[in-house]
């Protein structure tokens, strides 16, 4: 037993020995690439949280992609043993959350419909690449992408979130669901082949789904009393499909017929809802659905109604720009949630912040029409526990500005410093 004993005692000492250098090569080594990033940024004024007050004097400190301290006062390099942190000097700015558009569509814009269809998708990669980095220099951080053709935009979402391309947060619907016979893209139907429309776009990649409950607001068929393309349940199906996965679903939707259909079948989105009425605005507080109003397209169509020609489409698009900002404004009263949303894309990219000045003029104050775009949108898109405020644990997106625009909202169309995820855009 005891040569036994001595034999085992050696094997068990050689194996630690020999686990010795195995261990050591588990250590990783630190180098550039692997250590950590630290950023302490002070500011003069910090809304951590919209809809709160904002604190005077602050101090965020920033590890890697997300906020690690939120500090009273100006806190030194040295005071909180971060010797080799680079220090951001905003104490004469007026320092906010990266703002949310909850409604844009990078791939396009008023040119791709004149390009021959077997490049219009590598055109429209091309365009999302310019718009997503105007989208971001204008403060927005993270954006819904609401519907584009075939590959794109997953590729331009990847490539933010590899870090390659420069722009903002993507999520995105792919192709927008719709009626139609051919059985491709987000065309579909009947049951079954909108079911399989919506799976198509699972197969993709996409974060959400995009429906229209009612035509586009450039066609007759969305006007008052106009009924849906779909069916009750082919819309239905849209809907149980999506949330097989868990994902969320907007409807474009302008006429109350459609608001209204849409709200039922449980989306959690109405994009436009240009003609909402008090039927619609109760079963948005009854579902807890948000309105995503983009009022910067009814300004535009302001602008070009009077040069239409065709009397009949002039009239009906004079009816959505009468009642547009007295409905979304109502809504707003009524105590539906509102998420901000420009349509960038179809208005042009660059300008979003422009959507919250329509906000003011609806009756918000800067502050609400602020929360529209970073609470709101944060919790529209599920993702409040990363963005949306500037809280440890969230992610470091981070604009500034130099007047506040708690004061004057127009003050977000000049933003002075942009930080995506911790990385400094401009």
């Amino acid at each position: 037993m005891g040569i036994f004993k001595s034999i085992l005692i050696t094997l068990f000492t050689s194996f630690l020995l020999l686990g010795l250098p195995v261990q050591a090569q588990q250590v990783e080594e630190v180098t550039e690439e692997n250590r950590d990033h630290w950023q302490i940024l002070h500011a003069g004024t910090l809304l951590a949280v919209p809809g709160e007050q904002p604190m005077g004097n602050a101090t965020l400190v920033i590890k890697n992609d997300r906020i690690d301290q939120l500090l009273e006062g100006f806190q030194s390099a040295e005071q909180l043993g971060l010797d080799q942190a680079e220090v951001i000097d905003l104490r004469d700015k007026f320092v906010l959350p990266g703002l949310i558009d909850a409604h844009v569509h990078l791939t396009k814009d008023r040119s791709i419909d004149k390009k021959p269809d077997e490049s219009k998708d590598v055109y429209a990669l091309a365009l999302g690449v310019q718009n997503a980095r105007k989208t971001v220099e204008a403060g927005f951080t993270t954006v819904r992408n609401l519907g584009s053709s075939a590959w794109s935009i997953f590729a331009l979402r990847d490539g933010v979130n590899s870090g390659k391309i420069v722009g903002p947060r993507i999520f995105t619907s792919g192709h927008i669901i719709r009626i139609g016979s051919k059985n491709e893209g987000g065309t579909c139907y009947s049951v079954d082949s909108c079911r399989q429309a919506v799976r198509r776009q699972i197969d993709m990649g996409a974060d959400m789904i995009k429906v229209y409950a009612t035509c586009s607001g450039s066609q007759l068929c969305s006007g008052i009393g106009a009924p849906s393309p779909f069916l009750a349940d082919e819309l239905q199906a849209v809907v149980d499909v999506a949330k097989t996965r868990h994902l969320k679903v907007a409807a474009h939707a302008h006429n109350v017929r459609g608001i209204n259909m849409a709200l039922n079948a449980r989306v959690d989105s109405i994009e436009h809802g240009t003609l909402n009425d008090s039927s619609s605005r109760k079963l948005f507080k009854k579902y807890g659905t948000y309105l995503v109003p983009t009022l910067m397209v009814q300004d535009r169509i302001r602008r070009i109604n009077p040069e239409r020609k065709d009397p009949i489409m002039k009239a009906h698009t004079q009816i959505h720009i009468d009642f547009n900002e007295q409905n979304i404004g109502d809504a707003f009263r009524a105590g539906v949630k509102i998420a901000a949303g420009s349509d960038s894309g179809v208005v042009p990219h660059g300008n979003n912040a422009r959507e919250l000045e329509f906000y003011t003029i609806i009756g918000m104050t800067p502050m609400e029409a602020i929360v529209t775009a970073t609470i709101n949108g944060a919790d529209l898109l599920g993702q409040s526990r990363n963005i949306g405020s500037l809280q440890v644990g969230k992610y470091a997106d981070i604009i500034a500005t130099d007047a506040s625009p708690l004061e004057d909202i127009t003050a977000l169309k000049e933003i002075t410093f942009v930080m995506a995820s911790g990385k400094k855009i401009n």
